[in-house]
């Protein structure tokens, strides 16, 4: 079984807290030409209310084409390397991680008041985070509505219907409490709370 038992991670908050805090997806499609996937990375935005994930990509994107068809979302946390004398040389070298793999169905928005809705939506949400500390935030509509309107043309807008979660939360588990609790706190001493935090 991969992962094994201890390190899958199936508490939906702890999926859907990474998937937030790491939105850059890693997309895996398929390719009617070869028997390997297609690969693409796409920012996309969990909308916890609707259970969807909401993007968008190039006209020019595989993804364009295969409206209907499932593909996987893979999400990224932190990961460090775990050095022995994190646990008082009680483990071998090792590396921690945290991934969340989604199997979701691509539906593609042909209407143009949702392009709009989910342009701004996403505008607004990572606009948030990236002028956290500054005194104004980026308006969508600063630009023109015509210069919007020809850039949409541009792009494809799409939902994803997530089917299946799978969290490989790689912390650890398989180690007594005592050599985790120290892994924690050299992880925090070394500055990797992202990671620590995982670990309880």
């Amino acid at each position: 079984m991969y992962p094994a038992r201890h390190f899958q991670q199936h508490d939906s908050k702890q999926l859907q807290l990474l998937v937030s805090s790491y939105p850059l997806a890693t997309i895996l499609m398929p390719n009617p030409q070869s028997q390997l996937n297609d690969v693409c990375l796409v920012p996309l935005l969990f909308d916890s209310t609707r259970e969807i994930f909401i993007g968008h990509v190039a006209k020019y994107n595989p993804l364009s084409s295969i409206d209907g068809q499932s593909v996987n979302l893979l999400f990224s946390g932190d990961d460090c390397y775990l050095s022995p004398s994190y646990a008082h040389n009680k483990t071998l070298p090792s590396w921690l991680y945290s991934s969340v793999y989604v199997t979701a169905e691509v539906q593609l928005i042909t209407n143009e008041d949702e392009k709009a809705q989910i342009m701004q939506r996403l505008t607004d949400h990572f606009e948030q985070h990236f002028s956290e500390h500054a005194t104004d935030i980026w308006q969508l509509n600063e630009v023109p509505v015509q210069h919007r309107q020809a850039m949409y043309q541009q792009l494809s807008f799409i939902k994803f219907i997530p089917s299946q979660w799978r969290g490989n939360f790689k912390l650890s588990q398989n180690k007594p409490n005592e050599i985790r609790a120290a892994i924690k706190q050299s992880l925090m001493l070394a500055g990797k709370l992202s990671i620590a935090e995982l670990i309880n």
